[in-house]
């Protein structure tokens, strides 16, 4: 088959989506099919393939509310004119999606739609853009969410939309083929038997490495560890003169969120309040390799993201029989259920939908269970189990490609 995917940012752009649809796209490709992938034009870009899969981009950026900017008509032109077998489009919210709803019925190949959460539905600029969402997903011929109980697939239900289905994502059985082994601790000079925590996601302020270092000092620990945060920590700390003048839209905006306390640089600073000799943090933005690497080395993965859909993280962790303490956040509450491979913390909500650890509370769940090891041990196992059987990436791809042999 010919298969085009759709979404907003691809290689060499690193994210949830992009990880998605990259994983997804090499597993048809071995299952020897032919990938395009249609997306935002990057100067960054050296290549328009990667591992076989062909790059389509266009100088295209926004989204319906804020207004779509840039050759709209031709992309609109190539999803018409073209003779793929069946689209995918991920994400709703953005141009390769937004720009797609108008001439929905001029695409004559089968169109299949991963809504990924709905991430502005409660914004109140965005209520007349779902308001009239009903109508353009009647309009795809399947539909798949990552949850069964989200914001998006609750639209659907409670529309009666059709076609439903519900296909959760994964991680890849090539990077997290290899059994657990220490490694990761030794490039770090981490002394042997001390108990490693990890966390990992960019922007950090909203993956809530704050509330985690809150809650890590919080906690009460016998025994010596490290807290390592993985994320956009590179550069933060020297704002020179030469970078402003280079590039001052980039420091304006970094200036601006040291003000409001939401750079990295800021929750640097938090650490540095770090008074216990047993503990030490670590930040760090790793190699995807030495990321791996760390999932299998790590004793106990913290999570207190503010919003998620069905984060890939957690499924990295199952992976890699890491266990994990999450607050509640996207499906993670569904995600310990199917897989026993973490547990959660009361976290709280606010009035727009979004999570917050209590520091208190969590630094609790770390003290209770980074001391029972017997139930890391089970959690890891019960996690990479569920992983093997239900989560892989090439499951997902398989159970993709079904959806589209057996409709219609």
């Amino acid at each position: 088959m010919d298969i085009l995917l759709c979404c907003e940012h691809f290689y060499p752009s690193v994210g949830g989506v992009q990880k998605m649809m990259h994983e997804i796209g090499v597993r048809f490709i071995k299952n020897g099919h032919k990938v395009t992938v249609a997306t935002s034009w990057r100067k960054d870009r050296i290549s328009n393939t990667i591992n076989g899969i062909k790059i389509k981009p266009f100088r295209i950026k926004g989204n319906a509310v804020s207004k779509i900017k840039g050759d709209i008509r031709t992309y609109q032109e190539f999803l018409i004119k073209s003779k793929f077998d069946f689209l995918i489009v991920i994400a709703a919210q953005q141009w390769t999606f937004d720009a797609m709803l108008p001439i929905l019925d001029d695409i004559a190949y089968k169109k299949l739609h991963i809504p990924c959460g709905y991430s502005c539905f409660y914004n109140r600029k965005f209520k007349k853009y779902y308001k009239n969402m009903e109508k353009y997903l009647n309009k795809f011929d399947e539909l798949i969410y990552n949850a069964s109980n989200y914001r998006d697939i609750n639209y659907a239900k409670s529309n009666n939309i059709k076609n439903i289905n519900i296909i959760y994502p994964g991680a890849s059985e090539s990077e997290f083929k290899k059994t657990k082994e220490a490694s990761y601790r030794n490039y770090i000079e981490i002394k042997k038997g001390t108990f490693v925590f990890l966390t990992v996601g960019s922007p950090a302020f909203h993956k809530g490495h704050k509330e985690i270092i809150h809650s890590y000092l919080l906690s009460e620990l016998p025994f010596s560890s490290t807290l390592i945060l993985n994320g956009n920590y590179t550069d933060v700390e020297v704002l020179s003169i030469k970078e402003l003048i280079l590039n001052p839209k980039k420091i304006f905006r970094e200036i601006l969120l040291r003000i409001i306390g939401k750079s990295p640089y800021n929750i640097k600073q938090l650490a540095k309040k770090n008074n216990d000799k047993e503990k030490n943090i670590i930040f760090s933005d790793l190699s995807r390799t030495a990321l791996v690497d760390l999932y299998f080395d790590a004793d106990l993965f913290l999570f207190a993201s503010h919003i998620e859909y069905s984060p890939l993280v957690i499924f990295e962790c199952l992976a890699s029989g890491l266990p994990f303490i999450s607050i509640p956040v996207g499906n993670i509450e569904e995600i310990v259920d199917i897989s026993n491979g973490g547990i959660v913390c009361e976290g709280e909500k606010t009035k727009d939908y979004r999570s917050y650890a209590d520091p208190e509370k969590l630094s609790l769940e770390i003290s209770q269970l980074s001391k029972n090891k017997k139930l890391l041990i089970q959690l890891g196992a019960n996690g990479r189990k569920a992983w093997k059987n239900h989560f892989t990436w090439k499951i997902v791809a398989k159970k993709i490609e079904d959806l589209v042999t057996i409709s219609h």
